[in-house]
């Protein structure tokens, strides 16, 4: 029998309808008179196919019977869950008046009004959590105002029983919103957050909106708004609001923290804060002050009119960056991401709030003849205030001593916790030749310009640097990390590479042992080059002597993933990109360690979130396509490889994804004709031995994925170190020559 088709007068069951309120995402809304009762309520009629069926429906009954208990006067009252004539309805209690978002469409709610509404939505939050209800959806929508103006909230749960885990999983697919995007907390997007905070995120959304008249975070895209969510702050409510309390724009900040710890304990918390925001006028900053954890270095601007002295600017940024970046407790932005914004015309609360940044240190840099002028301003992101502004004047000869003491000014200014042993980091007064202080700095200036042809100038002034002062251990740091850069870029064989990178970072760790750059230069070589326990103690001395540096905390990740140490390897690279929220190499590194901890849906996330940053990365696309493959979406995988293999010029890489798609799609015979257009082409072109072996794994050739496995390591081939945590190598593990390998390899546990 076809559904009922619904008019007014129509009835389902006992209930007669009177008019169509509305419809969203579950289903229409329906004014009914209940037949029985005499009284007026809000039918909610469930769209075709919500529920499923027969199992679905009865498990949908019994929670909606659960719901019912909710009784408060701030929560719609739910009576009764029925069928008529194949529509499923849910039946609940009728409020007069509009809806909060048809409120919000006139503009800004009084402050009064705010105050007044946000505590009542709270209470009635609160009450509802400490029954062990959430919301889940909660949104403008979703809050009812009856003929008095009290707030009630409708749909308690229902996205949870009629969408399960698809309100967040499904977010994942290109351009699909599925649920309340605007209103989910970041946890949501990787579907997490089960517990009281999410419905706190949501509701300091909600105060956001009553305050300022829109959203914190308005994109068309939903990759776009997705990835403001994650890692974007909100804009303060006072810059879009100037009349609104300083202790309300504090309040909903902490409720829109991306990290749930950080957010009110419980919205009852939320309630007396907002209650008590009607503070006097002649609020101070201190607060804000106190509340720094996190800063971002801008590039300072080089005042020289002379674009040759470029490097010194930016190398003063990288050396304040690199000092700050010691003291634990504060979040500094590492200079990928910081150096983004040279030359930016964005304002410094939008900079900020990009990185997500609680202060913003900027200034310019000046070189004349053998004296140096700097010149710095600190300003607390939230409220646009300078919090302090110094100019000093030094000879070259003292640039070390002057960066220390920048270092060490700005952790007074933000009141900052500092440990004796970083205290002591920061007061050390290092000298350094001047002339090749500044030939050091020349040779990391090219080393980030990374063209081969900068490669080869930043070796001569490292080189140059090192001549005029042997004993510069920063000189041959920079002359380690060349050697690595130059290797990527092909200009010299790896092996060769390796050696020297080696023996420069020794050389300057035998200078200085307390230098954590050579200790991560160090690190990144053994992992390169296969020795993933010897890699991973130097990363791990590398962030104890500086805990900010985000390349550190990416390649330990890997290392970690590599001898599936998932949990601790997520929480590096997630570090990482805290550190460096712009690059889209860390940010697809992230997708990388929930590949491996097979966790496919969060992967596709993260990658989706690379490609925000650079659409143009091919790796981001054929690193999405093998996540998408794991979870059987084999055309939109079919997609991403393509385009990988288009924006990396046809190389053999993307052919080995698109022939793993077709051994996972039960296409075999395709497969196979990769593989042997692939095989033979190792006789003109390099193609990766370990590719071919994962491939053989893929189709269940046990024997000839393990004596491709020998030819890997005969060829040293750098995708070995994967090899006890490839899931395209799941069909061999049972081997009996698997546990011998993963020893021969260095990959038994750490």
């Amino acid at each position: 029998m076809p559904p009922l088709a619904l008019a007014t007068g129509s009835t389902l069951g006992r209930y007669r309808l009177l008019s169509r309120l509305g419809a969203g995402g579950m289903g229409e809304v329906w004014k009914a008179l209940d037949a029985n009762l005499d009284r007026e309520v809000a039918i909610k009629v469930l769209s075709s196919g919500a529920l499923g069926d027969g199992t679905s429906r009865e498990r949908f009954r019994r929670e909606a019977h659960v719901l019912s208990r909710l009784s408060h006067p701030g929560v719609a009252t739910i009576f009764d869950f029925d069928a008529h004539d194949g529509v499923d309805f849910l039946v609940m209690e009728y409020v007069a008046g509009g809806s909060l978002q048809e409120r919000l469409e006139t503009g800004p709610l009084a402050m009064d009004e705010l105050v007044r509404v946000g505590a009542a939505v709270a209470d009635a939050l609160h009450d509802a959590h400490q029954r062990g209800f959430l919301h889940r959806d909660l949104k403008p929508g979703n809050v009812v105002l009856t003929t008095g103006g009290q707030p009630k909230i409708l749909d308690f749960g229902l996205a949870q029983l009629l969408g399960g885990d698809k309100t967040t999983g499904a977010l994942t697919q290109t351009g699909l919103i599925v649920g309340s995007l605007p209103y989910m907390a970041p946890e949501q997007l990787l579907g997490e957050g089960d517990d009281a905070r999410t419905d706190i995120y949501a509701l300091g959304i909600l105060l956001f909106e009553m305050a300022t008249g829109r959203r914190p975070f308005v994109k068309e895209r939903a990759e776009a708004l997705m990835f403001e969510i994650f890692n974007n702050a909100a804009p303060s409510a006072r810059s879009l609001r100037p009349d609104a309390p300083a202790a309300l724009d504090q309040l909903i900040a902490d409720c829109l923290s991306k990290e749930p710890a950080r957010r009110p304990a419980t919205a009852a918390e939320v309630a007396r804060r907002l209650l008590g925001t009607a503070t006097p006028s002649g609020e101070t900053a201190s607060a804000t002050r106190s509340a720094i954890k996190s800063i971002v270095v801008l590039p300072l601007r080089n005042v020289s009119n002379d674009a040759s002295q470029e490097y010194f600017a930016d190398g003063m940024t990288e050396a304040l960056i690199s000092d700050l970046a010691r003291i634990k407790a504060l979040r500094v932005i590492s200079r990928t991401s910081a150096m983004q914004y040279k030359g930016s015309a964005k304002s410094l609360p939008d900079i900020a709030r990009e990185l997500n940044v609680d202060a913003v240190l900027e200034g310019s840099a000046l070189l004349i003849g053998s004296r140096v002028r700097v010149s710095v301003q600190l300003i607390s992101a939230r409220a646009d205030d300078t919090l302090w502004a110094e100019r000093y004047d030094r000879q070259l000869d003292d640039v070390l001593g002057l960066q220390s003491e920048l270092a060490e000014t700005v952790a007074r200014e933000i009141a900052i916790q500092i440990t004796p042993a970083e205290a002591t980091q920061l007061a050390r007064r290092s000298t350094a030749n001047p002339e090749a202080h500044l030939e050091y700095l020349k040779s990391r200036h090219a080393f980030f310009a990374a063209s081969p042809e900068a490669v080869e100038l930043g070796m001569r002034h490292a080189r140059r640097a090192i001549e005029l002062d042997p004993s510069l251990a920063l000189a041959w740091s920079a002359l380690a990390d060349l050697h690595m850069i130059a290797a990527v870029r092909g200009m010299v064989p790896p092996a060769e590479a390796a050696a020297a990178s080696t023996a420069a970072a020794d050389r300057a760790l035998a200078l200085d042992p307390t230098l954590a750059d050579a200790y991560a230069s160090r690190g990144a070589i053994n992992c390169v080059t296969g020795d993933l326990r010897g890699g991973l103690a130097m990363l791990q001395r590398a962030i104890v002597l500086n805990p900010g540096v985000g390349n550190s905390y990416s390649w330990m990740g890997r290392a970690l993933y590599s001898f599936e140490r998932h949990e601790e390897a997520l929480a590096a690279k997630l570090k990482a990109c805290s550190l460096d929220p712009l690059s889209m190499l860390i940010r697809t590194g992230v997708g990388d360690a929930y590949y491996f901890a097979r966790e496919y849906e969060k992967s596709v996330f993260h990658y989706r979130m690379a490609l925000e940053l650079d659409r143009r990365f091919d790796g981001a696309h054929t690193d999405l396509a093998r996540s998408l493959e794991a979870l059987g979406r084999f055309d939109e995988a079919r997609a991403e490889y393509e385009e990988g293999r288009k924006l990396a010029g046809g190389v053999a890489g993307p052919s080995f994804g698109l022939a793993h798609l077709e051994a996972a799609a039960g296409n075999e015979a395709e497969a196979r004709r990769i593989l042997a257009e692939l095989t033979a082409a190792r006789g003109t072109r390099v193609v990766s031995a370990w590719g071919i072996a994962a491939l053989h794994a893929s189709l269940h050739d046990v024997d000839d994925a393990y004596r491709w496995l020998e030819i890997a390591i005969e060829e040293k081939a750098s995708g070995l170190i994967l090899f006890r945590v490839h899931p395209r190598l799941d069909p061999i593990r049972q081997d009996p020559r698997y546990q011998p390998m993963v020893v021969r390899l260095g990959l038994a546990d750490a």
